[in-house]
């Protein structure tokens, strides 16, 4: 390639013919400096046009992906997506996004939230990232955000191994019976008995279950983005979850293929009822994981 130099004393000014690059010194010394630097990267196939890195801010980036990948992503765009943009690092330029940076980033987080927490942050940027350099072209060296780089905090699975212990599941059901709710204790031994989320199970409606096959069908799940290329997520109907549905539906008077199988408010009265009301059955926290 055919690098042209225009430069005056003050302030000196160098561009790359075909590529229109250019940069503004203070001295015709550290223009010339630029210029062999720069000749001798491109003889070894080595050079980076980080321009487009020098004119986006993190804020940008963040901001193209939730309007362009996220729009299933519901609780990530309003849970963790905010972390992002409302820390220092959102202004940021891309060109100076570092793994330094990313752990001042990762450093601020441990003072407020979980390591749990911390880490899904922090891989979700990752992401972003990984995504501008693979579809956008965006010239990253590497990803600045990924776990080869930047350390993650130790014990943050630590949670998801929760269990009820002891008594804990009978005294959860029983405070659970208090709520206003008809259907909350039904609600619970389900998403227990069946392992799933709870926006999974709130979101579950008659035309989902099928007992012939004993299968469910789940058309909202954490990784909603696949149905929409997939197709809805089919699971096996464990037994016991079975006969829970069958019990309830017994209870109906009406039944109807788009009715929703719990009645007890919405995903957000289900983790209030079981914050406020079985606050005092459990030991190590409401994590509600597996049956007893």
């Amino acid at each position: 390639m055919n690098i042209a130099a225009r430069a005056s004393i003050e302030p000196a000014s160098v561009s790359l013919a075909e590529k229109r690059i250019h940069q503004t010194f203070t001295s015709a010394k550290l223009a010339r400096r630029w210029l062999d630097t720069t000749s001798a990267k491109l003889e070894l196939g080595q050079f980076e046009d980080t321009r487009p890195l020098e004119r986006q801010t993190v804020r940008d980036l963040v901001d193209r992906y939730v309007c362009e990948e996220m729009q299933t992503r519901e609780n990530d765009r309003k849970g963790h997506i905010p972390s992002i943009l409302q820390d220092e690092i959102a202004q940021l330029a891309l060109v100076d996004l570092t793994p330094m940076a990313v752990r001042g980033f990762r450093d601020r987080l441990a003072e407020k939230y979980s390591a749990a927490t911390v880490v899904k942050r922090l891989n979700l940027l990752a992401a972003i990232c990984q995504h501008a350099i693979a579809e956008w072209d965006l010239p990253f060296s590497k990803n600045p955000a990924a776990a080869t780089a930047v350390k993650r905090p130790a014990g943050a699975d630590k949670k998801r191994n929760r269990r009820l212990i002891g008594d804990e599941y009978n005294r959860l059901l029983e405070a659970m019976a208090t709520s206003p709710w008809p259907d909350d204790v039904t609600f619970v031994q389900f998403a227990i008995e069946q392992g799933t989320r709870r926006e999974e199970a709130v979101t579950l409606r008659w035309r989902d279950i099928d007992f012939d096959r004993h299968a469910l069908s789940l058309g909202k799940t954490k990784t909603m983005h696949r149905a929409i290329e997939r197709g809805p997520e089919i699971r096996p109907l464990t037994p016991g979850a079975a006969r829970l549905l069958r019990s309830l539906q017994a209870q109906r008077k009406s039944s109807r293929p788009g009715d929703l199988i719990f009645d007890i408010g919405s995903k957000d009265c289900i983790l209030s009822a079981v914050q406020t009301y079985g606050e005092e059955s459990w030991s190590q926290g409401p994590y509600l994981l597996s049956s007893p």
